[in-house]
């Protein structure tokens, strides 16, 4: 080529013609340039918008814009729409794109945009801005880190708006610099509400300084949250103020942060503050979080306590979880200082409550110390701890102190705690490790040690020395504790405990304690049989002396379980033997199998209690005794008899149901038979149905009637009184007119009516009281009956009444003197309105002191005697007679065919015994003469001439005194001897020559009467009245027919061959 060539070897000068060639191509070539530059120029709008268009459409954002002027390194665009320009996701009002050159060519250099605004969303935990979507989650294939754009922005009037689910978020940005270093600007976000999740707020804003230093953006200012609450958490801040300080790393991968939370309340969960302060200094990088934070929180409250002052400093680190909804790891490590500890309502109420649940026990002035103590020690007291807190993001979790004393306003350590941890996970049971030690001044002094025994669990020793507060003991010699890999946990030791317990007193009990605590929290206690033992055990009055008690389980199942199903208890023992007192009274107790299941029954068989000496006990005795356990308690009995040695009276064949609820035992329908333990027995047994007895408050209350076992009536009513803590007490008997018919008759109450009263007719009333104290009893009574008609020995007794005043009711004792009427009694001879002077004495004595009639005339009385009637022995009495009117004692009589005159004294000596009753030595006399006639006409027609003859002489006789001596069975035959002294022919009597001759001797008549003494009077009755002779088949001596009934003879209605009537006897008279 020629322009290479020449370019290669130059010729000589160049000749002017050539140089004007050369001028004009250079002149062409410039106008070229300049027309084609011009174009272009004239051009550039067109092809700045066929550029940007192109590019858009490469990156896909769908955009509307104006191009106002392009320029050498300068562009501006207005009016920039992204998106869909009806809701447009990017908004620019205008828009300054200049360049920077270099050795690498043009770049842009800086960026200014005036009034953008920005719109997105938040869904779901995405965040979008529509159409911008595209360049902002666009791949990169740079494996370079990410470096901010080496641009300089400026930002006037920027603005935006998220519409998250959470809610709605706008901000406010201004600034102005280079993104890699020395951009300074403002930043202010406003958010009116947030739900975050289960928590909301209220107002949120945030209005700081953007700086970007050495590619570093910063932020710095405060945070204000008006107050946040999460509902299910219980979370709840009020009044947030949070200072920031956040500086993000060159490629935007790590954070650090510098914060100060203030809050004037705050809430989480039972645990709520008056104040509180988080200072942090956090970073995170490479997907961990570290750093340290420093919170305090004052004013502390729990249901549980309260903290004046808490304080937690120490480091964190945390990683999130590795999977969406999954847990992330979490360690703290640092110190706790709480100052000024205090108990809450809660747990102050668990401890009255506790106090109050165990009132009357040695366990309540023990708690009620603790309390008054721990109130004591809470001003002033603090509680610091080295503590180590993780959580693994497979739900394990661990809680270690390494170091940790509470000490108490006096400085004493109430807790001490060395290398304690508890560590477990969301589906294991927390286990345990290290040791602590209780302590303080009138407070419990415990030590526990816990170790680890390698991978099979942990074993846990705990001890408590004695603990005395109000003369009760506490103390734990050893309680070792094994917790097995799968949180299962096994126990055994033993408990001492001294002093007071429901209802009285233990000393030194020792109680073994072993069990189980299931993972799933299943309690089981003491599976094999154990032997709690004891000093002495005092319930109420009762005291016990020491004893070892042998207590199983029932049917293969601990003692005591819980957990999974609600609290179960069945034991059982084979016998109870116990000795002890009851008050200074010796008691011994013995049982036969007894049975505990709970809920269910309680059975307990043979139980024997005998209180008192040997010889003089009182015995109780149950053959059954059944109790449902439950809300209430409740059961029956069965077979019980009871004998108090105090009263001489037995219950036996007890039966009925009871119920103790509310502290109040209940007995009701019950039923028992009464007896009488005196022998003989002094009544008979009686019966009672439907009674009732309660049991509170230490005392007894019982009420039954008492009745007729045969017949049922009802005999007395007796109301029980009785004070357990005293022993004192008292029963009511009430007697509401007791009848006496054919149904009912002394004998059957009390067999010493027998052979004494009989046919009794009438009605009883009275009231009686038994009181006791003690051993000592003391009963009176006041009975009696307005009439009362009844058949005694000595004949039948009509109209009976007074009222007799016991002095001691159980002895059978009267006051002295007691008074009763007598409307009539008929030995034989009928006496009218008497009246008996007795008094009743311990032993079935009867004192009579004497009784009196008016008698014909005269006067009836009996002389004081005595009535054994324990005994077997001859019953003497004595009546004596005063001026008996003969005349009145004829006609009284109804001997209407005899008249007498005279007037007669006398004793009749009258014995009872095993035979019947006999006059023995029974004497009547006159005071001095009288007469004796018959009036009536002579009823035999055939008397012979002679004996009418001397009848008719002899029926009216005048004596000048007359004796009458009397002895013989008053049921069987009666002798009666008649002297008549001084006879002579009285008004009346025919005189004849035999009379006129012997008017003027002495003459006496001696008359002896053998027969039975009740038939003799009817006897004479019949001769003139044959009325008064009972029809013979009425009495058993003719059957219907007429004919004779057989009869056995008498053993000796006389003595042998001796005739009925005494011989005949006469001669001179001195």
């Amino acid at each position: 080529m020629a322009d290479t060539t020449d370019l290669a070897e130059p010729d000589g000068p160049v000749p002017k013609g050539r140089r004007r060639h050369w001028r004009v191509a250079l002149w062409a070539t410039g106008a070229a340039v300049l027309v084609a530059g011009g174009g272009l120029w004239l051009a550039r709008n067109r092809i700045a918008d066929g550029v940007i268009a192109r590019e858009l459409a490469a990156l896909g954002l769908p955009a509307r814009y104006t191009i106002v002027s392009i320029g050498p390194g300068r562009e501006v665009l207005a009016n920039v729409v992204v998106g869909d320009p009806a809701r447009p996701d990017l908004v620019i009002e205008r828009a300054e794109l200049s360049l920077a050159w270099s050795l690498a060519g043009p770049r842009i250099g800086q960026v200014t945009l005036v009034r953008p605004r920005l719109y997105g969303t938040v869904h779901g935990g995405h965040a979008s801005f529509g159409a911008l979507d595209k360049v902002i989650y666009a791949p990169s294939s740079s494996k370079q880190p990410f470096r901010l754009p080496d641009w300089r922005l400026t930002i006037i009037d920027g603005r935006g708006l998220v519409d998250a689910d959470q809610g709605r978020v706008a901000f406010k940005a201004d600034g102005a610099g280079a993104l890699r270093d020395g951009f300074a600007g403002t930043l202010a976000v406003v958010a009116p509400r947030l739900a975050l999740g289960a928590c909301s707020t209220g107002r949120a804003t945030a209005f700081g300084r953007v700086t970007i230093r050495n590619e570093q953006p910063r932020f710095v200012g405060p945070v204000r949250v008006a107050n946040l609450a999460c509902g299910s958490a219980g979370l709840a801040v009020r009044g947030a103020d949070l200072n920031l300080d956040a500086l993000a790393d060159r490629d935007l991968a790590g954070l650090s942060v510098k914060g100060q939370l203030r809050s004037s309340a705050f809430r989480a969960g039972a645990v709520s503050g008056e104040t509180l302060g988080l200072d942090t200094a956090l970073a995170w990088r490479g997907g961990a979080l570290r750093g340290r934070v420093a919170a305090t929180a004052g004013g502390v409250r729990t249901a549980q306590g309260g903290v004046g002052l808490l304080e937690l400093d120490g480091l964190v680190k945390a990683r999130p979880a590795a999977a969406a909804g999954g847990v992330p790891d979490a360690e703290f490590r640092g110190t706790i200082d709480a100052r000024g500890l205090r108990r809450g309502p809660m747990l102050d109420q668990a401890l009255a409550s506790a106090q109050a649940a165990v009132a009357g026990t040695l366990a309540a002035p023990m708690v009620a110390q603790v309390r008054r103590r721990l109130h004591e020690e809470e001003r002033g007291s603090r509680f610091a701890a080295d503590l180590t807190l993780r959580h693994g993001h497979d739900g394990a979790w661990d809680v270690v102190v390494a170091q940790g004393a509470l000490r108490g306003g006096s400085g004493q350590a109430l807790l001490g705690l060395n290398k304690v941890r508890v560590f477990g996970s969301s589906a294991a049971t927390p286990r345990f490790a290290g040791n602590f030690v209780t302590g303080g001044n009138g407070l419990p002094r415990l030590s526990g040690t816990m170790e680890r025994l390698g991978n099979s669990g942990a074993q846990f020793h705990l001890t408590m020395a004695d603990y005395a507060v109000g003369g009760g003991h506490l103390a734990v010699p050893e309680l070792v504790v094994v917790q097995m890999p799968d949180g299962a946990l096994g126990f055994s030791g033993q408990t001492r405990l001294t002093g007071a317990i429901p209802g009285g007193r233990v000393e030194n009990l020792r109680l073994p304690i072993n069990g189980a605590y299931g993972r799933h929290g299943a309690l089981a206690l003491w599976r094999r049989c154990i032997q709690p033992a004891f000093d002495s055990l005092e319930l109420g009055q009762m005291a016990i002396d020491g004893q070892t008690l042998t207590v199983c389980p029932v049917g293969g199942q601990a003692i005591v379980s819980a957990g999974s199903t609600p609290l179960r208890v069945a034991l059982g023992t084979s016998a109870l033997r116990m000795t002890g007192r009851m008050g200074e009274t010796p008691l011994r107790l013995e049982t036969g199998a007894v049975g505990l299941a709970w809920p269910g029954t309680l059975t307990a068989r043979g139980v024997n209690v005998a209180l008192g000496p040997e010889a003089t006990a009182t015995r109780l005795t149950l053959a059954d005794l059944t109790a449902r356990l439950g809300k209430d308690f409740t059961g029956s009995f069965a077979g019980v008899e009871a004998r108090m040695a105090a009263v001489p009276l037995d219950i036996t064949g007890a039966t009925g149901t009871w119920r103790f609820a509310d502290g109040k035992l209940a007995l009701a329908n019950t039923a028992f038979d009464l007896t009488d333990r005196a022998s003989p027995a002094r009544f008979a047994k009686l019966a009672a149905r439907d009674a009732t007895l309660t049991l509170a408050d230490g005392r007894i209350a019982a009420q039954a009637v008492l009745r007729d076992a045969r017949s049922g009536r009802p005999v007395t009513t007796v109301t029980v009184d009785h004070d357990l803590a005293s022993a004192t007490g008292h029963a009511d008997l009430v007697v509401d007119k007791l009848v006496f018919d054919k149904d009912l008759q002394p004998a059957q109450l009390t067999p010493l009516a027998l052979g004494l009263i009989a046919n009794a007719n009438g009605a009883i009333t009275g009231k009686g009281r038994i009181d006791w104290q003690g051993d000592k009893v003391t009963s009176s009574g006041r009975f009696g009956s307005q009439g009362l008609d009844f058949a005694a020995a000595f004949g039948p007794v009509k109209g009976l009444s007074g009222t007799l005043d016991f002095t001691d009711l159980l002895a059978m004792e009267t006051a002295p003197h007691q008074i009763l009427k007598v409307a009539s009694i008929n030995p034989g001879v009928e006496v009218t309105d008497g009246k008996v002077d007795l008094q009743l004495k311990a032993g079935q004595v009867v004192q009579l002191n004497g009784a009196q009639w008016p008698f014909m005339g005269g006067r009836l009385s009996l002389e004081p005697t005595t009535l054994r009637f324990a005994l077997a022995e001859e019953r003497r009495f004595a009546l004596v007679i005063e001026g008996l009117d003969a005349a009145q004692f004829v006609s009284h009589m109804e001997m209407a065919n005899i008249s007498a005159t005279g007037t007669f004294d006398g004793r009749l000596p009258v014995v009872f015994d095993a035979t019947g009753g006999h006059i023995v030595g029974g004497a009547l006399a006159s005071r001095g003469g009288g007469n004796v006639s018959y009036v009536g006409a002579l009823t035999y027609k055939d008397l012979s001439f002679m004996a009418n003859y001397a009848f008719q002489a002899l029926r009216s006789l005048d004596y000048k005194h007359m004796t009458i001596a009397l002895r013989g069975d008053i049921a069987g035959d009666f002798v009666t001897q008649v002297q008549f002294g001084g006879v002579s022919q009285g008004a009346g009597a025919s005189r004849n020559f035999f009379t006129r001759q012997i008017e003027g001797l002495p003459i006496q008549f001696n008359l002896n009467v053998r027969a039975p003494f009740y038939s003799l009077l009817g006897t004479y009755k019949s001769m003139y009245d044959p009325s008064v002779v009972a029809d013979p088949r009425t009495v058993g001596l003719l059957d219907a027919k007429g004919r004779v009934v057989p009869r056995t003879p008498a053993s000796a209605a006389s003595p042998a061959g001796q005739p009925a009537i005494q011989p005949s006897a006469s001669g001179n008279m001195p």
